[in-house]
């Protein structure tokens, strides 16, 4: 089965949860990541900063895109009952 017919199944709540985790993570990862690097140059927070925005940029890019996603497929669910 395609992925795409395995996400229209499954409810919107639990898409809209996929979507919490997904910002979650991007924003810890860019932090974790930048915090990683700044320990290994000794650059004191400068990546730890870097990567906070750089998580937040993807975040919102990718979150835009999933919210989209989510909202078409409720829309075109409706449409069809």
């Amino acid at each position: 089965m395609e992925r795409a017919a395995i996400m229209t199944r499954l409810p919107p709540t639990v898409r809209l949860t996929g979507l919490g985790f997904y910002i979650a993570l991007c924003i810890s990862g860019g932090v974790f990541g930048g915090v990683q690097l700044d320990g290994w140059l000794e650059t004191g927070r400068l990546f730890a900063i870097l990567g906070l925005f750089a998580g937040l940029a993807a975040a919102l890019g990718g979150g835009y895109l999933l919210l989209l996603d989510v909202l078409k497929t409720n829309k075109d669910k409706k449409e069809g009952q």
